[in-house]
């Protein structure tokens, strides 16, 4: 079942965001997630299998810049270890783009690091007909 996450369900999303290589600490990140969870922009879907959450996305609908029109960027999307290659990222996938669809955005967009370990992801997003397109850079300040 694909579903909006419910402020209930932060505590189940330890084990995915250290998939993510993003560690939470639930004492402290939880106000975040709250946070996401209540500004009209952010969007985030699980999908849940025997009451256990086993992927997420996190979205965020955005404005163009160069073009009238908005877009969805996918900030984050894992599916736990022990389900991939089931096909559950695949609905997880499709899901995010309907809502993108119903949200009148023009595209979805992400990006994905260029570790070697994230070469799966890659495959997985080239199968599902998103095309390399650009390059990110990042400074932390």
């Amino acid at each position: 079942m694909i579903r909006k996450l419910k402020e209930d369900d932060i505590l189940k999303l330890t084990k995915l965001f250290k998939t993510l290589g993003y560690p939470i600490e639930l004492t402290t990140d939880k106000h975040r997630f709250i946070n996401l969870l209540n500004h009209p922009d952010y969007h985030m879907l699980v999908i849940e299998k025997e009451d256990r959450i086993i992927g997420f996305c996190g979205m965020c609908k955005m404005l163009f810049f160069e073009k009238n029109g908005c877009y969805m960027r996918i900030l984050a999307f894992v599916i736990d270890e022990d389900y991939q290659n089931q096909g559950y990222g695949k609905l997880l996938l499709e899901e995010s783009e309907k809502l993108a669809k119903d949200l009148t955005c023009d595209i979805i967009t992400l990006n994905s690091g260029n570790r070697k370990e994230r070469n799966n992801a890659h495959k997985f997003y080239i199968n599902n007909g998103y095309r390399i397109k650009a390059s990110g850079f990042v400074k932390s300040l």
